[in-house]
């Protein structure tokens, strides 16, 4: 089981620096998740109070939001595809980067 921190508002996951390298916000605890929070709140990087934690599955089944955008192929916008917000480029068929892998 993991947890994940997200923005109450937009359902974005959080992005934190681990290292050199930005990365997700997935945790293996829950506290390390809040922990994670309490870091950057205290940087003054973020409102905690603006963030949720959630169980990983959850979030994907309830919480998260969808949005709707067209493939770059579909040129008159007759195949609307509904996908989570959180969707990486490279799997986003509405942008270059999905279409030239």
């Amino acid at each position: 089981m993991s947890f994940v921190a997200y923005h109450k508002d937009s359902t974005l996951i959080l992005r934190v620096i681990r290292g050199r390298n930005w990365t997700e916000g997935w945790f293996k605890t829950e506290s390390a998740a809040k922990a994670a929070l309490t870091r950057l709140e205290k940087k003054g990087s973020i409102n905690a109070d603006d963030y949720r934690i959630s169980e990983t599955a959850e979030f994907h089944r309830s919480i998260e939001k969808t949005e709707v955008v067209y493939s770059i192929m579909d040129k008159d916008h007759s195949h609307p595809i509904t996908q989570g917000v959180n969707t990486p480029g490279c799997c986003d068929p509405s942008t270059e980067t999905y279409w030239s892998m």
